[in-house]
């Protein structure tokens, strides 16, 4: 039996960059040659075929079939011709890491038979997506969450459950952390918070999160400069200080690492996708 702890969840978030509903007729390409994106994608497919490579694996969709692509990894794609094609897709991140995927060993595509409940939760968000309302923006969150559910629903990993193992000295670390990613975090801070020795601190803080504390903290900075990039004006330099960085090269190879380009690329291909 594996299990995932609580806390994972407690951590668990999900950011939507942007999706939509696309169609086209039978004679139009939608197709892409090969390469890997930096977000994880969903396809569902309402209407025609595709043929969709992810990693090693060839997979044919048709209408009711739907895809989960992870984060960084190798991915192309064609819709057959012949006949009108029509899916609804999103791109998203989950943080502080995709490794529920990989540890529930979730499929890359799963069939929702019958069931009409996706499709109405992807419509949902798309909507919600358009609009600049407070509400909205919660639907958004709530939709990503409701697909995620559904998606391991339809998964149905096997050998997986979820084990309480409460901890308020780790919730009060991890909230110092959040509070404090601009300041320096070392390990023998952090364990005197948790009032261990630095060496059972990282164990326990593994064994419960998944991850050890410098990746941890190393995902929760970028993701904020990422949040940083996409929304204010500030300079990579002024991003770099409030992420407690000591130079903006160190900053800038850190963030590539995490998403597969330098953040000045990152912003302008946000922008760029703003506008279309």
């Amino acid at each position: 039996m594996n299990y995932l702890q609580d806390i994972y969840f407690t951590n668990l978030n999900m950011v939507y960059n942007m999706g939509g509903f696309f169609s086209i007729d039978g004679e139009t390409d939608w197709s892409w040659a090969g390469g890997t994106f930096e977000q994880c994608k969903f396809y569902f497919i309402t209407e025609g075929e595709c043929v969709v490579e992810i990693g090693n694996k060839t997979y044919h969709a048709k209408a009711g079939d739907w895809l989960l692509i992870p984060a960084n990894l190798w991915q192309s794609y064609y819709n057959v011709k012949g006949k009108p094609f029509k899916k609804y897709w999103m791109h998203f991140d989950i943080y502080p890491d995709t490794g529920l995927v990989d540890f529930l060993s979730l499929p890359f595509m799963v069939s929702v038979g019958k069931s009409n409940k996706a499709e109405k939760i992807f419509d949902t968000l798309v909507k919600a997506a358009m609009s600049n309302e407070l509400s909205d923006k919660l639907t958004v969150k709530s939709c990503l969450f409701s697909l995620l559910m559904e998606y391991v629903k339809l998964a149905k990993p096997e050998g997986v459950s979820v084990q309480s193992r409460s901890d308020a000295r780790l919730d009060d670390v991890l909230r110092f952390i959040n509070e404090n990613l601009d300041k320096p975090l070392p390990n023998e801070l952090l364990a005197e918070k948790y009032f261990a020795h630095p060496n059972h601190f990282i164990r326990a803080f593994k064994d419960k999160t998944g991850q050890t504390p410098a990746k941890y903290i190393k995902a929760r900075r970028m993701e904020t400069a990422k949040r940083l990039l996409e929304s204010t004006d500030l300079t990579i330099a002024e991003i770099t200080e409030k992420l407690g960085i000591n130079d903006s090269a160190h900053f800038s190879r850190l963030f590539k690492e995490q998403y597969n380009m330098p953040p000045a690329k990152y912003r302008e291909y946000f922008k760029s996708q703003l506008i279309v």
